[in-house]
Parts: structure tokens; C-alpha cells; sequence
């Protein structure tokens, strides 16, 4: 249908509604606050209908509201649908993709991994940059975009520049809500249902909302079971954790790590209460979580030695001082890739099957 300025709050928050509720359904109240939806991002004047189909559509001009690189909203109106997309990190990308959206790609750059095996077609038709992080101002100006989808560091001076510069110019742009754009870390939570609001997002933005919607739908299916599979059952304590050679950075609640964590059916035992500072080997000891999931990204790496990929809970199993923790005792020592866990985009239900399937294997057999 077409979407207008009243109607679209509605839709956005009743599309919204249910993962928030499994969200909180799942997070104990005294651990995480529950999942809360993030500002409208979308509006336009345009006014209900549907197409011969039923399907759902967009009607132009669609006005969203992004931000700029002062973290401040900014809004920008799109009179038709981007045809020439600049696509910067593996989230954008591989929603983007996913949405069926790869002929409107003429350049990505940016992925921290290999890209998600089912969308390896559609990658091999985009042109992916190898060896560049964000494309020049330069270049990119060069091949003429109408819509950038970044991060928040993306619109830095050293790279593109803030947000004014390219809308004068009529490109779009979209900056992943978890980025960094809103704030801080521990300045505002970060959620699932914000993920879930990018793709939802650029589903309008591009006029392909039932893939959109149908995307966050698989989502929220699987919040739905670990909810209700959990609804009589105590949660299991888990600590979510990078080490940094020597201490070691808390995923806490108000991370998106955090929620996806609650999300897949864990009780935190660390960073609670918004306390997400760094902490010690004596304080992982004390909170003796039931498991530990390790953080890990290409190229990762503590005191020059290599621990991007499986090898992380080594950090954890083979050091001695861990050797009395119920989750080295108890073989809960598991590995889990950053893009899971941070701007996952279409890697967010990865992230809560990585949790819930390594706490509860009973619900999967």
C-alpha cells in the first residue's frame, strides 16, 4: 500500500511490536531494559493503497529522517526510488542484497568477512571493492550515486564528508542506527528491533516493503520460540566478552551484543545496569557466568598472536587463572563473530542462533 505520514507510524510500530515484546519477553527485567523502538524514521504525505497485488508500496516523495555526523536528525526526501547505490559494510550490503536490490548497487566496499553463503550470487554481481574501507570522496562522485547506505564513521571529513554535503548534491543517505549515529556507547541502547528497523527502512526506501517485512518476519518467528520455549525456565548467565590483553570489553545491556545476547534467551552477568567499562580476569572470576562467548573479526588479534575465528575461547580455556569457572568446567567457552553482534543487519538472527542454540541445544533437536 501506499504509506502516509500518519499510517506509517502506525505500520512501522505494529510491524515493530511483536519483536519487541519477544525481546523483553526474553530479558529478565533486573538484567537489560526491554527493547524499545527507535523514533520514526519514515515519513511521507502519500496517502493508503495497494497495487493490483496487494502488495505494499511505497508512493514518492518519501521523507526520512537520518542523521548527520553531529548526531543530530536530518531529514531528506527521496522523489523516487535510489537507482545508483553506494554500499558501505557488510550489514548495508547484504540487506541491500538481500532485498533484491543488487542491479541498483555500483559499488561496495567495506565487508569485514566473506559475505552470507545464500547471497554469493547476488554479491558476484555487485562491484565490490577488495581492497578499499570507504571509497573517496572522489570516486564515488565519479560514479554519480542517488543513495549512500553507511555507517555513522562513514560521513567523517577524512572520508565522504557529513550527510549536507552529498543531499545538496541529491544523494540520499542512510546511516545504520546502531553505527554510532544516535549518541555514544552507553549514551542509548542498542536493539534487534533497530536492526530490524534498517531493513524495514530501506524495504521503504527502495519500494520493496513485503521483502522487507517478510525478512524482519523470520526474525521475529524465532524470537517467538525461544520466548515461549523459555517462558517456565530460569535463563542461563552468560558473559559477552572481547579481550583486550588483559582486560576484557563487556557486550552489556545497552549493546546491540547485549541485546541480541537477551534476545537469544541469556541472563547477562556482566555489564548490567549500563555498566558496560572493561572489567578484569578477578572480575569474570566473581561473576562466574554459566557460559562465556569470545569476540572475534578478521584480523583479530592479542599480543600479536592470532585469534580471529574458533581459536578465541582459547583466550578463556587454556589460561590458568580461568581453569574454576563453571563455563570452562562445563565445556561453554564459544566463539562469536563481531557481524553477528554489531550493525548485524541480516546477520542479527545468526547472532540469536548463536546464543540460543548454545544454551539451549535441547530446543533445536
Amino acid at each position: 500500500m501506499h504509506v502516509g505520514k500518519k499510517t506509517l507510524s502506525a505500520l512501522m510500530a505494529l510491524t515493530l511490536t511483536a519483536s519487541l515484546a519477544a525481546c523483553s519477553a526474553s530479558t529478565p527485567a533486573d538484567t537489560t531494559h526491554a527493547a524499545t523502538p527507535s523514533e520514526n524514521l519514515v515519513q511521507t504525505s502519500s496517502t493508503p493503497s495497494v497495487d493490483e497485488e496487494g502488495a505494499k508500496r511505497t508512493e514518492y516523495p518519501l521523507t526520512i529522517t537520518t542523521y548527520n555526523y553531529n548526531k543530530e536528525p536530518v531529514e531528506y526526501t527521496f522523489e523516487k526510488a535510489p537507482e545508483r547505490v553506494y554500499a558501505y559494510a557488510q550489514d548495508n550490503i547484504e540487506i541491500l542484497l538481500s532485498l533484491g536490490l543488487a542491479d541498483r548497487i555500483v559499488a561496495a566496499s567495506g565487508m569485514d568477512g566473506e559475505i552470507a553463503p545464500e547471497l554469493a550470487d547476488e554479491f558476484a554481481k555487485i562491484d565490490y571493492h577488495e581492497d578499499t574501507g570507504v571509497l573517496s570522496k572522489e570516486d564515488l562522485l565519479a560514479l554519480e550515486p542517488d543513495f549512500i547506505a553507511a555507517w555513522y564513521s562513514t560521513f567523517s571529513d577524512k572520508r565522504l564528508g557529513d550527510v549536507d554535503f552529498w543531499h545538496e548534491r541529491s544523494v540520499g543517505t542512510y546511516m545504520a542506527l546502531n553505527s554510532g549515529c544516535r549518541g555514544g556507547s552507553g549514551t542509548y541502547q542498542q536493539t534487534v528491533a533497530d536492526e530490524c528497523q534498517d531493513i524495514l527502512t530501506l524495504g521503504m526506501i527502495f519500494d520493496v516493503q513485503d521483502r522487507a517485512e517478510a525478512l524482519v518476519a523470520e526474525i521475529q518467528g524465532e524470537l517467538d520460540n525461544i520466548s515461549t520455549y523459555l517462558a517456565d525456565k530460569d535463563r542461563l548467565t552468560v558473559a559477552v566478552l572481547e579481550d583486550e590483553g588483559g582486560t576484557y570489553r563487556v557486550y552489556g545491556e545497552d549493546t546491540l551484543g547485549g541485546n541480541v545476547a537477551t534476545s537469544g534467551g541469556a541472563e547477562l552477568a556482566v555489564g548490567k545496569h549500563g555498566d558496560n567499562g572493561n572489567i578484569s580476569a578477578e572480575d569474570l572470576i566473581a561473576a562466574n557466568p554459566d557460559a562465556i562467548f569470545m569476540v572475534w573479526y578478521n584480523g583479530y588479534t592479542v599480543n600479536d598472536t592470532d585469534y580471529a575465528g574458533e581459536q578465541v575461547v582459547e583466550l578463556i580455556t587454556e589460561n590458568p587463572a580461568f581453569a574454576s569457572l563453571d563455563a570452562v568446567k562445563n565445556g561453554r567457552v564459544f566463539a562469536i563473530n563481531l557481524n553477528n553482534v554489531y550493525c548485524s543487519g541480516m546477520r542479527t538472527l545468526d547472532g540469536v542462533l548463536d546464543f540460543a542454540q548454545h544454551l539451549y541445544p535441547e530446543l533445536y533437536q
